[in-house]
């Protein structure tokens, strides 16, 4: 799968232009450029959202490479946020499609599922410090 991936971001690449230039002349190029110039603007305030709601700054470079490296999993909500807001801001139709559905997700299943602040197979213990020379 891995070998595929250039090949499919090489037709990602020509299908988005492909279909820039088909509506661009179906419905004008200004149109056009009104969309781009705002889903880029509606992507940089949800990932902008999504920073400060889970993330400091600097670690949302961090989710991006790592969950890119490791097949980006999509288990926690605001990774499908991150990654829905991602592409809106790459210009394209077909990816504007694409954020669009992933954002929708997040704000579908955040309601639904109840969000928990631990880790996946994290312990919880609860504990007593007791001192052994305490007289009671």
């Amino acid at each position: 799968m891995a070998a595929i991936m250039p090949f499919l971001g090489f037709a990602l690449l020509f299908l988005e232009l492909f279909l820039l230039i088909v509506v661009s002349q179906a419905i004008g190029f200004g149109v056009v450029f009104a969309e781009i110039v705002l889903t880029v603007f509606a992507g940089l305030s949800l990932m902008r959202f999504a920073g400060r709601t889970a993330f400091q700054p600097a670690q949302l470079i961090g989710v991006f490479l790592h969950g890119l490296g490791s097949g980006f999993s999509m288990k926690l909500p605001i990774q499908q946020l991150l990654f829905g807001s991602l592409l809106l801001i790459i210009p394209g139709f077909a990816t504007d499609i694409l954020g669009i559905v992933f954002i929708a997700r997040y704000f579908l299943t955040r309601g639904s599922a109840p969000q928990s602040s631990e880790e996946p197979g994290a312990i919880d213990v609860e504990f007593d410090v007791r001192d052994d020379n305490e007289i009671e």
